[in-house]
């Protein structure tokens, strides 16, 4: 892809220096080479959706793509129905079992041996590559918390956690997120399409929101809207908690069973993410960005968020769904079709839900 163009009216040296600095990284379709294929000849071919008009713009045609077996994957217009008609949850501890965990996967029955032993190959695994990147100033190998991060994702597989975890600290490198800022990719920010809220949940985790009907396909730079999510999502990793393994066993005593899966007062690991997608159209459909978003949580911000609450979503939406849906694998669990009185109520104390969805349905 050949790099954007700085926009009109950034001429200042400062923003002209730290665009150009960026300007050659690639956004090409990194590790998803199937899923990528797939989801492009959907778009292009599939039953649910059909070209129409100028390059780019999308249609619904051939009626709705046929519905999933219920669950949270059921058709948005089954689950909004099913939604409205939810009494408001009971607020406290009781209500945050409800609303998705806030801490990654469920070590609850391992004991601390069995994670150090994972751990200690993990380390092992890691020193064989020496010029692995850093991760905000620390040596992999040496970075005990982001070791257990990865290796909980993974369900404390250390071949595939070797693996995830090089990716994900040369896509880093690569993609230059210690130098993200604001200044590069200003036009996404004034359009106001999505923000950290300033209040938690009631589970105690950050809160990302996006607006979807401030994304246009045919005005966006594909490079500026991945800036500007991998910010975001940087920020969001900021508050959440980079949690330690276990206390190792003294040598000869009985080693201590993980227990902190179920805490639901400490500090979260996880964060909610709300897509606002009342309004939305066929020009909110960017194929290519939701590549890079699938991308980022699966590979680059794993098991960082607990559940994506898709907010309103209209009938027209349920095709793009379908064509997602199977490339999100177990990640599809954590999507949620709710409507914005389910958001207000259930997710947030009374007046410190985004203000998106502090009124109205």
């Amino acid at each position: 892809m050949a790099p954007p163009r700085t926009p009109a009216g950034h001429g200042r040296p400062e923003l002209l220096r730290a665009q150009a600095e960026h300007d050659d990284i690639p956004l090409r379709r990194r590790q998803l080479p199937t899923r990528a294929a797939l989801l492009l000849a959907a778009v292009a071919s599939g039953p649910a959706l059909c070209r129409h008009g100028p390059p780019g713009a999308l249609t619904v045609g051939g009626g709705s793509a046929a519905s999933s077996s219920g669950g949270a994957f059921a058709a948005p217009s089954r689950l909004a129905t099913r939604g409205r008609g939810r009494a408001a949850t009971a607020r406290g501890a009781a209500a945050v079992d409800e609303l998705g965990s806030r801490v990654i996967g469920d070590d609850r029955h391992m004991d601390s041996a069995v994670a150090w032993g994972r751990i200690e190959q993990l380390r092992l695994r890691m020193r064989r590559h020496p010029d692995l990147p850093r991760f905000r100033g620390r040596s992999v190998a040496d970075n005990d918390s982001l070791l257990w991060w990865f290796l909980r994702e993974r369900r404390m597989d250390v071949g595939e956690t070797a693996q995830k975890l090089e990716r994900f600290l040369r896509w880093r490198q690569e993609f230059r997120i210690e130098k993200l800022g604001p200044e590069l990719f200003t036009r996404e920010l004034r359009a106001r399409k999505a923000y950290l809220h300033r209040h938690n949940d009631l589970a105690g985790r950050p809160v990302l929101v996006a607006i979807g009907r401030r994304h246009n396909v045919m005005e966006r730079k594909l490079q500026d809207s991945c800036r500007m999510c991998a910010w975001y999502m940087e920020r969001a990793l900021e508050k959440l908690d980079m949690r330690d393994p276990p206390v190792r066993a003294p040598r000869g005593a009985a080693s201590q069973r993980v227990s902190h899966a179920a805490d639901t007062t400490g500090p979260a690991e996880q964060a909610l993410g709300i897509f606002d997608l009342r309004g939305f159209s066929p020009l909110q459909w960017d194929p290519e960005f939701v590549l890079f978003l699938i991308d980022a949580l699966y590979n680059y911000y794993p098991g960082r968020v607990a559940r994506v609450l898709l907010v309103g979503a209209p009938d027209i939406f349920t095709a793009f769904w379908e064509t997602v849906r199977p490339l999100l694998g177990r990640y599809a669990a954590l999507a949620d079709f709710v409507s914005a009185e389910d958001v207000r109520r259930r997710y947030f104390a009374p007046g410190l839900a985004p203000p998106e969805f502090e009124g109205g349905s």
